[in-house]
Formats: C-alpha cells, sequence, structure tokens
C-alpha cells in the first residue's frame, strides 16, 4: 500500500494570510502544487486541504486530514512579523513528528538560511497549532521565509519549487523509501497538452468537469479551450492514480479511460 501524506495549503479566499511584498496564500498553493508533484514520482499519494483559491477552515482542514488517514502530514504556510528564514513547528509529543521537522530542516538549511525547529504550547499547554494538536498523524506546519523580508520574497517568489524540493527530500526520508520506483509506463505519447487551444481540449475539459463533479479528482479547469495549468494538473493526477507516467499528454486511451471511469461512477 502506498504511503500517504496530507498537505494542508495554509489561508485562502477571503483570507490571503500575511499579504506585503507577496501574499501569502498565492503561494503557499503553488508551493504545494510543486511538493505534490514530486511526491507522486516517488509513488506517495496525496491529498491537499484546498486545489484553488477558496475559504477553507481550520476544522474542516483537520477533518478532511483524520478521514485520509495519512501517514504524515505537513502544513505550508510563509511567515510575517520581522524576521528571516525558514522555520518549522513540530508536536511536543515529539516522535515521529520532530524527526519530520528535522528532515525538513536539514534539506531547508542547504538552501535558505534556517531558524530551527520549534515547538508552541497554548494556554492549556497543549500543542497551539490545531493541524499539528488535532490531526492523528504525526505533523508538522512548515514557515518557508518572511513575507515581509525582501531577501525572503525575493526567494520564494523565484524558488518555491527548490523549497517544495526541500520539503519533499525531508517527507520522503521520514517515511523510509530510498529511491523513486521504477519507471511508469506511458499512456499517451501524443494527444493534448500543456498550451494547446482547440476542440479536442474543449471536449477533453468537458469530460473532466464531468469527472471533478463525481469525484474522481478535484482541479479547476482553465478558461474557455485553453489547455492550462489546471487542466494540466487533472490530467498528471488523473494519470498517477492509475498508474502512469505524469507525462502530461491526454490522448485516445486517456479518454477512454476516463470514460470507463465516469461510467463507473454513474
Amino acid at each position: 500500500m502506498s504511503k500517504r501524506v496530507f498537505i494542508g495549503v495554509g489561508h485562502g479566499g477571503s483570507d490571503p494570510g500575511a499579504d506585503v511584498i507577496i501574499t501569502e496564500k498565492e503561494y503557499t498553493l503553488k508551493t504545494a502544487f510543486a511538493l505534490a508533484e514530486i511526491l507522486s514520482e516517488y509513488g506517495i499519494d496525496y491529498k491537499m486541504s484546498r486545489t484553488q483559491d477558496i475559504d477553507t477552515d481550520m476544522n474542516s482542514k483537520t477533518v478532511m486530514c483524520n478521514q485520509y488517514d495519512p501517514d504524515l502530514v505537513v502544513d505550508i504556510h510563509f511567515n510575517a512579523g520581522g524576521g528571516q528564514g525558514f522555520e518549522v513547528y513540530y508536536s511536543i509529543v515529539g516522535g515521529t513528528s520532530k524527526t519530520l521537522a528535522n528532515n525538513i530542516n536539514e534539506e531547508v538549511k542547504k538552501i535558505m538560511s534556517s531558524r530551527g525547529i520549534k515547538t508552541k504550547l497554548d494556554s492549556n499547554n497543549r500543542d497551539y497549532f490545531a493541524i499539528i494538536r488535532e490531526t492523528k498523524a504525526p505533523a508538522v506546519l512548515l514557515e518557508g521565509g518572511f513575507v515581509d523580508n525582501k531577501k525572503d520574497a525575493d526567494y520564494i517568489k523565484k524558488s518555491y519549487k527548490k523549497l517544495a524540493e526541500a520539503y519533499a527530500k525531508g517527507i520522503v526520508k521520514t517515511l523510509g523509501i530510498k529511491e523513486k520506483p521504477d519507471k511508469l509506463p506511458v499512456m499517451d505519447k501524443t494527444g493534448s497538452k500543456k498550451g494547446d487551444a482547440n476542440s479536442a481540449v474543449l471536449n477533453l475539459k468537458a469530460l473532466l468537469l464531468l469527472a471533478k463533479k463525481l469525484g474522481l479528482h478535484k482541479y479547476g479547469m482553465d478558461k474557455n479551450e485553453h489547455f492550462g495549468d489546471g487542466t494540466l494538473r487533472a490530467v498528471n493526477y488523473l494519470l498517477g492514480q492509475w498508474g502512469y507516467s505524469q507525462s502530461g499528454i491526454a490522448g485516445d486511451n486517456f479518454s477512454k479511460r476516463l470514460h470507463t471511469e465516469i461510467e463507473k461512477k454513474m
């Protein structure tokens, strides 16, 4: 059975989070998508608390997480309030939560300054952060730099994918995964791909929208006939779920398989 990671995506919708040089909610989502893509390459299943810029609340996030029953939990945030560098919070219980925090911190230190691993208590001497306190799986909260510090903000804008890679390396080490699985088969060598804009993409997106309504994926589509980032994420997610390389190509075989999966749900 594949390992599972729940990716909490900080803020969203009417809650921008810290909004100074850059806006926190924008880069938590970008970083989460980048992390999810890397985890998929290791054969790790994942669930994101949000995949669009929508309102969320902590209670629904922790319920979603516990229902998913992951092996590990990471909650992605960025900091503000005067300071510089990365920091990560883990549970006062220690254990795997502390191990995960250490492993991620060691990787992040290779690419940016770090303020270290920390715990934080509430007035009842419990873990302060609900994502750590209320989830059943070992969890950490990641603060990937300060959005009100120019050096950090510039780095986040340019290199959030490097942060995601560091997070992924720490997660993979904690899960005890040594290397990526054997190369997965390719479903289609030709077909619709990112950048295309034609009737074939429109037909593909109609199928993907129906698949989303049926719970086969949770990704939003791009406007009109364009094959953009939203369509790409949906296609790659489904390819990964079906055991194929996330090539970003949706050809005849993809359409046939998606038709079959939709029929199963109807």
